[in-house]
């Protein structure tokens, strides 16, 4: 009787521990998206350097300018409603390439087996330079952005996700005027894109 008594105090306790160990996987949640980034460019304002100022010649012309996205984020859930966690990408900006890294806030419905959930998120960071033609002289800088999306539940902790939102992003070139960098033209580049993007999360 005495070991019955130990095997169901055991297994009681094997159980709960497995529980919780699922329910703690269960609040971890990566997903997956590429998107496509639209918005307008207009040249910036001219910056003077130690005091000397020059003519300005905007490195990019105005015009629409329509790019590619790929982001990933991975999220805790706090709350049933609340999950907060650290995202990262590669935005493509005509020529020039940004590796996005930022925290990030989510918002959802805390239903629970509901086939759609809609939520909302905000994020903020910054960007580091990637691949570009023009080298150093190209910074990354600061970004924030909001948006909101459907996650289609598939089971198993999975779902299909579509989501549309605003991005704000800043970065700067800096182009010699003399060759040697004593006088130079910088270039404070504001990048306002509306995105949407698609893809999966687990």
């Amino acid at each position: 009787m005495r070991r019955l008594i130990c095997l169901l105090i055991a297994a009681t306790a094997s159980g709960s521990y497995a529980m919780a160990q699922t329910t703690d996987a269960s609040r971890w949640q990566t997903t997956v998206q590429v998107g496509v980034q639209a918005g307008q460019v207009r040249p910036d304002v001219n910056v003077s350097n130690g005091g000397w100022y020059y003519p300005y010649y905007p490195v990019r012309p105005a015009g629409n300018r329509y790019s590619l996205s790929i982001y990933g984020t991975t999220n805790y859930a706090v709350r049933p409603w609340l999950r907060t966690g650290v995202s990262a990408g590669v935005d493509w900006y005509s020529q020039t390439q940004l590796f996005p890294v930022a925290g990030s806030l989510e918002g959802r419905l805390p239903k629970k087996n509901q086939r759609v959930s809609p939520f909302v998120n905000l994020e903020s960071g910054y960007a580091f330079r990637g691949i570009n033609p023009h080298g150093k002289d190209l910074s990354g800088g600061w970004l924030v952005s909001s948006g909101a999306g459907l996650r289609i539940n598939t089971g198993n902790h999975t779902g299909f996700v579509i989501s549309a939102g605003y991005k704000h992003q800043r970065a700067s070139q800096r182009t010699p005027v003399d060759g040697t960098y004593t006088l130079s033209q910088v270039e404070y580049r504001h990048y306002n894109r509306i995105y949407f993007r698609m893809g999966f999360s687990f």
